[in-house]
């Protein structure tokens, strides 16, 4: 199949896919319990003819599709299937049915659009050499994500590279169906910082006899926002906003313990390092000078998300060719969320590309994660496309064919 007839199959499949997009919608469940989507995932791969379909945790799937052309590489596909504890407020005739539950994310987009992706690579198998490998992903907004179990499962092992994608709400609609690619940091690092201060409380009134951790908590508050312009280059991102605070509500009364914490979020390792390691002797000296004792968790979670330059460079070409170049753009910045895709190279040391999908809806507005998010079902064949054609252009570019 040439890269034009990509997006024309892609086209064909349109209604089939957006059908399962909203049976995915209207059914969404948390991470580690996405127990009817794995099922539906498993009907409809057995559908399409592909039969080597393993389960590596309980609610992830995982299938490979071997091509008929020759021995080669395997690229693996990633997608994730996990919701939100969101109670959805959009009005869709397909609006969740489970309380408290919401496909918020786009997750809904990628499952279906994954399952179009092995439809149309099972139908191609005359076509590539080599292995495609569909990782469905359970739990990538539950940290600390299921991406880190699936390679720790095994799932890279036999694997070259590995693509990913997601889709992105846009305030231009006219955006919709354009991939977005960049080579180097795509995302940000997202590490968990919980610090508890503990002091000795007692009556407001009396401040000079007690350890006060409201006040000490403040000043290691304001530290930490030093960090990016003191310990860092200027041209580097690292934040930390703090996004919680608790104390005792009494207002004559200095409370024992005081309770904080945020995420920090930087595209760079080396800076990763830096702030984890400024937190810990902000505590360190916050306690020394307050007479509290400050206890800091810092909990890695997900890595920067670091495409790899060739294969960028190749994802990039192919999609342009399947899609046109007009529907292509080269990011200049990251994008500043995280994602736990960067599991799948950051422990295997395999090269991965992580693409972007526009896929704004004219009139309507609502970011990801939000009660009203909606996505324009209309980029479908286009993420399909790119995936596909990336794929298969990877696979041929070294066939023993």
């Amino acid at each position: 199949m040439s890269d034009n007839k990509i997006l024309k199959r892609a086209n064909e499949l349109f209604e089939e896919i957006r059908t399962i997009r909203r049976d995915v919608h209207k059914h969404p469940e948390l991470g580690y319990h996405e127990n009817r989507t794995s099922a539906l995932i498993k009907a409809k791969l057995r559908e399409y003819g592909v039969d080597n379909i393993e389960q590596p945790t309980p609610t992830s799937v995982v299938a490979t599709i071997v091509g008929r052309k020759g021995e080669g590489k395997t690229i693996a596909l990633r997608t994730d299937i996990d919701a939100l504890p969101i109670n959805e407020e959009t009005g869709l005739e397909f609006a969740s049915e489970n309380d408290g539950v919401m496909h918020a994310c786009g997750h809904d987009f990628h499952v279906s659009m994954m399952l179009g992706n092995a439809e149309m690579l099972s139908e191609m198998r005359d076509e590539f050499c080599g292995r495609v490998k569909i990782i469905f992903q359970h739990s990538e907004d539950t940290q600390p994500g299921g991406a880190k179990e699936l390679v720790a499962k095994g799932v890279m092992e036999d694997v070259d590279a590995i693509v990913g994608l997601h889709v992105l709400p846009d305030e231009n609609p006219e955006e919709y169906g354009k991939v977005c690619f960049r080579s180097g940091p795509m995302t940000t690092s997202a590490d968990l910082v919980q610090v508890t201060v503990t002091g000795l409380g007692g009556h407001s009134s009396q401040p000079h006899l007690l350890h006060d951790p409201v006040l000490a908590a403040s000043q290691m508050i304001v530290l930490l926002q030093q960090i990016q312009a003191r310990y860092t280059d200027a041209n580097e991102t690292a934040i930390l906003p703090i996004t919680y605070i608790r104390g005792d509500s009494a207002i004559n009364v200095v409370p024992e313990r005081v309770e904080f914490g945020g995420a920090a979020r930087t595209y760079n390792n080396e800076v990763r390092k830096v702030i984890e390691d400024q937190v810990y002797k902000i505590g360190r000296g916050v306690a020394e000078m307050s007479g509290c004792t400050v206890d800091v968790n810092y909990v890695k979670g997900y890595a920067p998300v670091i495409n790899d330059k060739e294969l960028t460079a190749l994802s990039r070409v192919a999609t342009a060719d399947a899609i046109g170049e007009d529907r292509v753009i080269d990011l200049e910045r990251p994008m500043n969320f995280s994602e736990d895709f960067s599991a799948y190279s950051d422990v295997s040391g395999k090269p991965g590309t992580f693409m972007i999908l526009k896929a704004g809806n004219a009139g309507h507005y609502a970011p990801l994660h939000n009660p009203a998010s909606t996505l324009n079902e209309e980029t479908i064949p286009y993420g399909m496309a790119a995936m596909v054609a990336t794929a298969i252009r990877y696979l041929n570019e070294d066939c023993s064919a």
